[in-house]
């Protein structure tokens, strides 16, 4: 059975752990290094060290009933309970420099998380556990979550994301399954709830496009299914699952999917690994087509550990392996304005975005494409930088270089990048959908509105034509100016160093090329680095062409892969 790998790491792991005796403390320098500095990593690596020890022994129990894997999470629960808060330094409320008193009760992704665990946990394990210690669950899980919910209303109801489903598909998972069934205050909190998951379901068009990138659909849509399968478990109603936009969204991997391994990069976009019981869900309860995995979800896939995760995975994936698609995927999200093309028999891939750049984990990256093999993007997005405190400041995010449109493989015109805020793509279109081999494409969209030197750009219009039978990608930019003298700075990012001879730029990984032919020869690379999610530093060539003129300037640039 597929299940076998993942139950055989659980067990080594919680002996490792039994034999170490050791609980993952929760440093307090980690609280006062976010106040200081803005850094989450020291609180957050051990934060979720803690809650693998608490799924891991958990779940160790439930496949093997080991007393003394039984005694340790025991004792991992206990200390969860004393933890000062269940929520992260990062989302804490702040005054005047210090955490608020509400701190210890304040309701956070991580905090309603924690109380879907345990939750999930004592129905798991049922009276194996202590009572007293069952006693103490519920009643951190009612301090700490639930009378706070009741006596608040809280900005992530509203919220059209991920925050609206995870925590309220935590606690509804909470309320069905400590409170009495149908009764007035489970019937009173499901109400309510019901709330935030439309909020969550207003953050997608119609064509099921998740903005915030591929591995916050793993997260905020897999929280509102494991809400939905058990509500439809315990109250006998499919009315979550049965709404006609969710089959859309849950279809949404598949037409994101580069190669069995990643995704389309863009936005907050951190290489995630989908869960694979979430996928098997997807794939039985709706009938769409999914990304492949070869296996069951590693232990290690969530460094997190979310327990609703790694427990569902173990329940519902398949035993099947899934073999990759072999045939072209080209599709259009109208909504989110992306449209993807992965072309297995031209071993060709390309993706482009209109939107707008006020998204949720929003860039700014109107007009970005990324473009290369199904193997290797040459042209590229860095998806999400670390997170700090910085990086969600309105002011300072878009210093950053992951969210500044420089980052991007975008136009810098006379000097200014692309603003955030209520700016959007116009005019957006496809050309011709490529459903035959040979068929060319073309995005075509207009970036005025953009950018913010409105007083002297007057016109900025992007043309992507993606010839699939040449292995070409053809960009064509035409700036149109209300003053005589400008300058246009054509920028395209990489992971690979580029060697430039003239107006030909060559980008290689060791096995293939991609060539890249201006129409000028004013051509420099700049050598950059940034903090990758993890936090690690990892360099990054940004290559710039530049145009100058009069009040037109057009640019046609040609990448070829050979």
């Amino acid at each position: 059975m597929i299940q076998t790998l993942l139950e055989k790491e659980i067990l080594e792991s919680a002996s490792s752990m039994v034999l170490h005796q050791h609980v993952q403390e929760i440093p307090f320098i980690g609280y006062k290094k976010y106040l200081s500095i803005g850094e989450r990593l020291t609180f957050e690596n051990a934060y979720f060290q803690r809650r693998k020890q608490l799924t891991t022994l958990a779940l160790a129990y439930y496949l093997r009933k080991d007393d003394k894997v039984k005694e340790m999470l025991e004792q991992v629960i206990w200390d969860i309970c004393d933890e000062y808060s269940w929520a992260l330094p990062a989302h804490l409320p702040i005054i005047k420099d210090k955490y608020s008193r509400e701190s210890p009760r304040w309701i956070d992704l991580f905090a309603a998380e924690t109380a879907g665990s345990l939750a999930e946990i004592m129905e798991l394990l049922g009276n194996d556990l202590s009572d007293f210690l069952i006693d103490r669950m519920e009643d951190e899980i009612e301090r700490r979550v639930l009378i706070p919910f009741e006596q608040k209303k809280w900005k992530w109801e509203k919220m059209e994301n991920n925050w609206s489903a995870v925590i309220a598909g935590s606690i509804g998972i909470v309320v069905l399954n400590l409170l009495e069934k149908n009764s007035v205050r489970q019937r009173r909190i499901l109400d309510r709830l019901d709330g935030s998951f439309r909020s969550y379901l207003s953050g997608f068009g119609a064509d099921g496009a998740c903005l915030e990138g591929v591995g916050y659909w793993g997260y905020g849509f897999g929280y509102y299914i494991y809400f939905a399968e058990k509500y439809r478990n315990l109250l006998g109603d499919d009315y979550y699952l049965s709404i006609d936009k969710v089959k859309k969204i849950a279809e949404f991997p598949f037409h994101a999917m580069v190669n069995k391994n990643s995704y389309v990069p863009f936005s907050d976009y951190s290489q995630p690994e989908l869960p694979s019981g979430l996928l098997s869900f997807c794939s039985q309860e709706f009938g769409v087509k999914i990304p492949p995995f070869e296996t069951i979800s590693s232990l290690d896939f969530d460094h997190c550990y979310r327990f609703a995760h790694i427990y569902r995975n173990l329940l519902w994936t398949t035993t099947s392996i899934k073999e990759e698609q072999k045939d072209n995927d080209i599709h259009f999200f109208e909504q989110a304005e992306w449209i993807t093309a992965r072309l297995p028999k031209s071993n060709l891939y390309f993706a482009a975005k209109g939107g707008n750049n006020q998204e949720s984990h929003n860039h700014n990256d109107i007009g970005h494409f990324i473009f290369g093999s199904m193997d290797t993007l040459f042209l590229t997005d860095l998806g999400a930088g670390e997170y700090t405190k910085d990086y969600f400041d309105e002011k300072k995010r878009y210093k950053f270089l992951t969210t500044s449109s420089e980052g991007h493989s975008l136009p810098i015109i006379n000097e200014q990048f692309q603003e955030n805020g209520k700016v959007s793509a116009k005019n957006v279109r496809l050309i011709n959908n490529g459903k035959k081999e040979d068929d060319s494409m073309s995005f075509c969209l207009d970036l005025t509105e953009a950018y913010n030197d409105l007083s002297k750009l007057e016109k900025c219009n992007r043309y992507l034509s993606l010839h699939p039978s040449k292995r070409c990608l053809i960009v064509k930019d035409y700036f149109v100016f209300n003053q005589a003298s400008n300058q246009v700075t054509e920028s395209f990012v990489t992971f690979y160093k580029p060697k430039i001879a003239s107006n030909i730029v060559e980008l290689s990984d060791g096995k293939s090329t991609c060539m890249i032919l201006f129409d000028t020869d004013d051509i420099v690379m700049v050598e950059q680095v940034y903090n990758t999610h993890k936090g690690d530093p990892r360099k990054v060539y940004l290559i710039k062409a530049l145009y100058r003129g009069g009040t037109t300037i057009q640019s046609s640039i040609r990448f070829f892969l050979i």
